[in-house]
Order: C-alpha cells, then structure tokens, then sequence
C-alpha cells in the first residue's frame, strides 16, 4: 500500500496529523467514481448580602485488480468495529466548584468523562464555508479553565453543520484538528469515530493496534470488515487475508494467496519478509528467515506464530511526546521520574487535558517534606515544594495550619501565574474551612478563591469577618478588588466598585477599562466617576468584530456565536480583548442560555486582571 510504513523499509513517520482529515472528506465523496482505494493515514441559592451575616451558609496509490484467493472467515463475523479512543475528563461544570471528594478520594476529582452538551442545533443557521473559516482561528492551546471547557464543549459536541449530506460533515475534520491542536489528542480521534457519518478513520491502524496486542482474532475480525466491502484491497490488506488465512488453518487458500504475492514480484522488503514468514507459518518452508528487515505488525505477529523473538515493528514505536498532548504521555509513563512527570501533570492539568485527580495523586506520590508555610514564600519554586505544599493541605491538620499552608501554595502559583489552575486543587479544601476572625490572615485568600471557584456567598462571608480588620489586607485596594470581584461573581452591590477599587489602588491601572467592560458584559454597567471618558457600553462599530458578533447572537446561530465569542476573547490573551468586542460577547452568551459560562469566565478574567 503506497505510503504505508509497513511497505518501505525503515522507520516510519509515527504521528498521524489529524489535519488529514480533510483528505478523508474529499476521498469520500471521490471514491464512488473510480476503481482504486487510495490509502488514508489518520490520524444555586440566593447570593449572601456583603452585610454581616448572622450565621454562616452552608457548607497511496491502488493496485490493479487480481484474483484473490476468498478469506473464509469464522461463522458471521462481526463487522469491523472501530477501536474506541478514551474519552478526555472535562473540568468541572461552568460556573460551579469542583466536586467534594468522595472518601477514597482527593479533592477536586473531576466528574464522568462526557461529550460536549451544546444542543444538536449547534451548528444550524450558519454557513459551513464560513464556520469553516472561523473555526481554525480559535486560540490554542488555552489555559484560562473556563474558555477551555467552553471551547472543547464547541468542538465535541455532536451536532452536525449544515453542510453535511451524503454521510459527510465538512466542518468534523476542522473540528477535528483544533482539538488536536488544543492536546486533546485521542478526543480529535474519537470525534471521527463517534460520528456516524463518517465510520473509523483508519481500518489498518485498528488491524495494526490488535496485532500488537496480541489479539490475532480481533484483527482478522477488523480484515473481515475491510473485505466485505467488496473494494480492491491494498497491499496491507491483502497480506492481512493471507494472514487470517493461516491462523483460521486455511492452508490451501493462504498458499495460493502467497503465489499471487511471489508472482506480484514485489519491491518493498517487508512483503518479501512477509512471504518468507508466511511460508514457514503454513508449513510450505522449513527454514527460519535469518532475519527480518522489515518488522511490521503483521511480519512481527507471524514471528510470534512461528516462535521467533519479536523486535518492535517499525512504524509502531511509541511517538516522541510533543505539544500540550505530549506532557500527558509523560505524566503516564511510570517509567520516568516521577518529578518529571508531576511537572508534565501539572502543564497538562493547566490547559484541561487531565482531572484534578490524576495531579493530585502524583502530589501525593511525591516524598514527604518539612514545606514551612511561614518560608515557603521565599523558597525557589520547584515540583518538589509545590508537592509538598498540596500534601500539607491535603492532609489536614488543625484549620490554621491548613489555611495557612494553602495561603502560601495560592501565593506561590499567583507569583508564577498559575493561580487559576492551582484554585481548581485548593478551592475545595477552603470551602471545608469555617470563617472565623481568628483566621483573617487567611479571609483575603479564601474570598478570592471562593470567588473564582463560583461560591459567592461563602466567599462574601468570609470577607466580611474581617471587614473591620484592615491590617488583614496586605496591598493598597486589595479590599475594594475583592468587593469588585465579588459583585463580578455575582455578589448584589450598589454604586461603583470599579471606580472604588480603582481610586484605591491607583488610576493610572491599565486594568480598569477591562473591569468596567466584564461589568457591563454581565449587564452590571456603573457610571465612572474616577476614569473620564469611560462609557460602560462601548460603541459598535458597524463591520467590526463586536458587529458580526452581535448578528450571529440576534440570528440565534449559537456555534458561530460561541466561536466568534471565544476568537474575540483571545484565550490567554483575554486581558487584552477590543472592550467593545469582550463586553458583546459576554452578553451574547447570557443571551445564549450560557450565563454560567459568561459569568465564569469574567471572573477568572478579573483574576488575571490583578483582582
């Protein structure tokens, strides 16, 4: 089979880039009108008052047509079955905490692995050309967690776009290739496969994977399927039949199959081992081949068969770990060190390809270390230190020493920017701590995690403990920043926090265009009396992004919307967004049903904002 690695001799290219899926939508519609395969490689609760409360809330090419001998297969095989791709775990549910662990578990394990939840109609209303456009110019890869679950939940939710007839939807492999591009490797994979219109993107690499497995009768299952589509088999494919051929004891087929390939006469040195192998396997030779040049899946199988030692088939080594993908085959790989894997968990975890859980039991894996909340501060950032720091935390101890310990882990990833990552592990062990005035050193840090995490309430609770405690605040407008945040997560207020906070902290803050801007996107717009010229609802320019934006949310096309919401907000650089372009595509998710989202996603945005 043109192109393959099991047909030329040395290494092949491993990675299969998921942007050769568009190659599979036009074979598909090509296919039908001519005579040869070509091959494809694939890849709740009302919000407390800021007042104090009284008691606390609760807590290639084809070949020409030749007789084939008939595969007999085994009584009513089943049809080819696509190996099924692990599904990736989604992070928590917008605008709400992580989920309380459960006995045997640490805190903030993430909830059942499931595809996106945006609505069949998703796609509807909108060209496919331009979504086709739009689609590749998402951000990638995104580490602020609430546009990163709002994008994957674009990308994997099952709905077909207008242009899908025939049994192909143009826009899966674009969908397809920015969730690669994002890490999410296997889900860019079980895209294709779950979608009925397009059937498993690579029949020869499910053979390969069960043949490497040592599941001879899986594979030949996958042959069988292949088979019966009465198409002109590849190379591959029809080596595969002489394959099952022998292992079902079909002698006399598998030899005149083997005289088919001598006569072929052909070129590539795996099907020369190949013969040479089937021969001894069907009792047609007594001599073992020296050697095998070529050592493909299927040569490497029959080795076995034959009771020669296997080497690594070519073409299946396991593929050097690269881009935001490849820190999770190094967080798994028991065989590396295990710093080095916690640091590639850590990179993984930040941009939503693994759960809370998986990072906290490396944390926990980690050696057991003094981690002084009291010096932390001041100590060189490492994987060691962090580990230790989470191990403190996880273990408990008495309240001060908890909250003290996750007062000194929030500080040290603020200091390296990993605070929203790092909220999404502590979040939960604060919520289990009561306020109290005794803990004020702690109520700054367990407000705005509060916050962050989507628990307002308790978050204002806490702040207001230690409302008449200003020593508890270490910086110029910390307070009014966290009444600021507060009224963003959902906290009622009156007058202006923005300007309150701003007046505080300084007004030459490049920031406080942007605050103003995430208050009126959350329909909350206050008159500035501190920055002159600031207008809560910033002007629309007609043609302008912020426009084409607002039409697509008043046209009810929900996909395009969210995909041109999540462009304008730019990912990582969303404390940069156009005001006007940030501002409508806030409401236009309110105005979507996604409130939850719009309202998370402003608040991690005034987090990095410096509140």
């Amino acid at each position: 089979m043109t192109g393959s690695p099991c047909n030329k001799p040395g290494p092949a290219v491993v990675s299969r880039r998921p942007a050769a899926y568009i190659l599979l939508t036009a074979l598909a519609v090509i296919l039908p009108q001519i005579s040869f395969v070509p091959e494809v490689r694939a890849l709740s609760g009302d919000p407390t008052p800021l007042g104090v409360p009284t008691t606390p809330p609760p807590g290639g090419g084809g070949i020409e047509a030749a007789p084939l001998p008939p595969v007999q297969p085994a009584p009513q095989p089943p049809a080819a079955t696509p190996l099924p791709a692990p599904a990736q775990l989604p992070p928590a549910e917008p605008g709400l905490p992580l989920p309380a662990p459960a006995a045997t578990s640490a805190p903030g394990a993430a909830p059942a692995p499931q595809l996106g939840d945006l609505g069949a109609d998703l796609w509807q209303g909108s060209e496919v050309s331009r979504l086709m456009g739009l689609v590749p110019k998402l951000p990638a890869p995104v580490s602020v967690p609430s546009l990163s679950d709002l994008q994957r939940r674009l990308l994997m939710t099952d709905a077909p776009s207008t242009g899908a007839a025939g049994g192909v939807d143009p826009l899966l492999p674009v969908r397809a290739d920015k969730l690669h591009q994002m890490g999410f490797n296997d889900a860019a994979l079980g895209l294709g496969q779950a979608t009925p219109m397009t059937g498993p993107m690579d029949p020869q690499e499910a053979v390969e994977k069960a043949l490497l497995a040592n599941d001879s009768n899986g594979a030949c299952q996958q042959v069988d399927g292949i088979m019966a589509r009465n198409e002109v088999p590849s190379l591959f494919f029809r080596r595969a039949v002489i394959f099952c051929q022998i292992m079902r004891e079909q002698n006399d087929p598998a030899s005149l199959g083997l005289d088919l390939l001598r006569e072929r006469n052909e070129s590539d040195q795996a099907t020369k081992d190949f013969i040479a192998l089937a021969a001894l396997a069907n009792g047609e030779a007594k001599r073992v081949p020296k050697n095998v040049a070529a050592p493909d899946p299927l040569n490497v199988a029959l080795m076995k068969t034959v009771g020669m030692q296997a080497p690594a088939a070519i073409g299946t080594q396991v593929a050097l770990p690269i881009g935001a993908g490849g820190n999770v085959m190094i967080a798994r790989d028991a065989t590396r060190p295990l710093p080095e894997r916690v640091a590639a968990a850590e990179q993984a975890f930040r941009v939503g390809l693994i759960p809370a859980q998986e990072l906290s039991d490396l944390y926990l894996q980690m050696p057991s270390g003094i981690a002084d909340p009291a010096t932390a501060i001041g100590m060189t950032d490492s994987v060691e230190l962090r580990a230790q720091l989470y191990q403190a935390a996880y273990r408990g101890g008495a309240p001060a020493q908890k909250a003290r310990v996750i007062d000194a882990a929030m500080k040290k990833a603020q200091q390296r920017g990993d605070y929203l990552a790092q909220a999404q592990l502590y979040g939960p062990m604060a919520q289990g701590i009561a306020p109290s005035r005794e803990l004020s050193f702690f109520a700054p840090q367990a407000a705005r995690l509060l916050f962050v995490t989507g628990q307002a309430d308790k978050g204002g609770y806490w702040l207001n403990t230690v409302a008449a405690n200003p020593g508890a605040f270490s910086r110029p407008g910390e307070k009014e920043g966290l009444d600021l945040l507060g009224r963003i997560a959902g906290l009622p207020g009156s007058g202006d926090p923005v300007g309150a906070w701003a007046k505080a902290s300084g007004t030459a803050n490049p920031r406080v265009d942007l605050l103003y801007t995430l208050m009126a996107g959350l329909n909350q717009p206050v008159a500035s009396n501190v920055v002159g010229g600031f207008q809560a609802s910033p002007i629309i320019a007609p043609g302008s992004a912020a426009a084409e934006l607002v039409a697509a949310a008043a046209g009810k096309r929900k996909g395009e919307t969210i995909t041109l919401s999540l462009i304008a907000i730019g990912g990582d650089k969303a404390i940069a967004a156009d005001p006007a372009t940030l501002g409508s595509a806030l409401r236009s998710l309110t105005d979507l049903g996604l409130e939850a989202d719009s309202r998370r996603i402003a608040r991690e945005i005034a987090v990095l904002a410096g509140l």
